[in-house]
């Protein structure tokens, strides 16, 4: 799976912010896929219709997740596509103390409209 963040890279000829996309590669994130009555009219936090519920290990030491979006790159996803990418919804925050490998869980999908 690749977290991919946005950063300021300068500005165009009129002043307005030009972002540059950058990815971090993350290893053994477990993802869930939501379905049926999971994935209510209710479930669109952030204006993100979620799909699925991701799981990342606590060794997971790249950018905050708020505002970050993912590409499932297992599932034919693209790393470096942000325009395909799923987004985070919300700002996704470590569980301490947590018994499992994975401490930092949150929803990603789709924007649509």
């Amino acid at each position: 799976m690749a977290v991919l963040h946005r950063a300021m890279a300068g500005e165009d000829v009129m002043g307005e912010p030009v972002w540059e996309w950058s990815q971090t590669l993350v290893g053994g994130a477990l993802v869930r896929p939501l379905f049926g009555e999971e994935v209510a009219g209710a479930l669109r936090p952030d204006g993100v219709r979620v799909l699925y519920s991701i799981a990342l290990p606590k060794s997971y030491d790249g950018p905050p997740l708020a505002g970050a979006r993912i590409a499932l790159v297992d599932r034919g996803m693209e790393a470096g596509d942000a325009a395909g990418a799923l987004r985070v919804s919300g700002a996704p925050d470590r569980t301490v103390p947590c018994p499992t490998r994975w401490d930092i869980v949150f929803e990603a999908g789709r924007v649509d409209g």
